[in-house]
């Protein structure tokens, strides 16, 4: 008897912290991972679900806050089951903060970590860093031995050379293509790409392929 491959559901976005109690984040709702795993639980499937703070609230769900507590989570799922479908729908960032900088009264002071941004600043300046892709981690640094599937959302004109070039470069099962527009859904694979006719048929053809992995 054949034992189901575990698979790991990832959706929101981490927290980027800018100070004590601030921070930015991408507008992702982890509802793509939640439409994934009600689709699979039809077919008799349990995928984990691992969602960010800010993502579906009422879901249940292992939660994570920044960065480095998605790292961490990921981290622990994949070295339990390095075997396992990880499926990366969150809007994980690609920068972190680099420096705060702030002006009072002409003059200028550099945050330091665990402080609280003055209110009454005339003027803040935050400067990123770019961060790695952690997707292109997740093999050779995690261990990661089964199934990738990624996600590119971006402009109409690249979306599938993108989608194309991520495959590629991690490895990948299969990665979703949306673009900004919704004009261009698609899934691709190795042996090509399958346009879908809209969200619905794109979830359903991808939880089938998910499924069969």
């Amino acid at each position: 008897m054949t034992i189901a491959r575990p698979i790991l559901l990832v959706g929101g976005a981490p927290r980027v912290p800018i100070d004590a109690i601030r921070h930015f984040t991408a507008a992702a709702s982890g509802t793509t991972a939640l439409a994934v795993q009600a689709r699979l639980r039809a077919q008799g499937r349990e995928p984990q679900l691992l969602l960010s703070l800010d993502a579906s609230p009422g879901a249940t769900a292992t939660r994570y806050s920044d960065r480095d507590a998605l790292e961490n989570a990921l981290g622990g799922w994949i070295a339990r089951h390095p075997d396992g479908c990880v499926v990366m729908s969150a809007a994980v960032n690609d920068y972190r903060v680099a420096t705060v900088e702030h002006w009072e009264g002409g003059e200028v002071r550099a945050l330091r970590p665990g402080e609280k941004l003055p209110s009454g600043a005339d003027e803040v300046v935050i400067r990123l860093r770019q961060a790695t892709k952690l997707i292109d981690r997740l093999r050779p640094e995690f261990g990661l031995r089964g199934p990738i599937v990624g996600f590119k959302y971006e402009a109409a004109a690249t979306v599938l050379a993108s989608a194309e070039a991520l495959r590629r470069r991690v490895g990948a099962a299969v990665v979703v293509a949306n673009s900004l527009c919704g004009t261009v859904q698609a899934l691709l694979d190795a042996s090509g790409c399958e346009p879908q006719s809209g969200r619905e048929p794109l979830l359903d053809a991808l939880a089938a392929r998910i499924a069969g992995l």
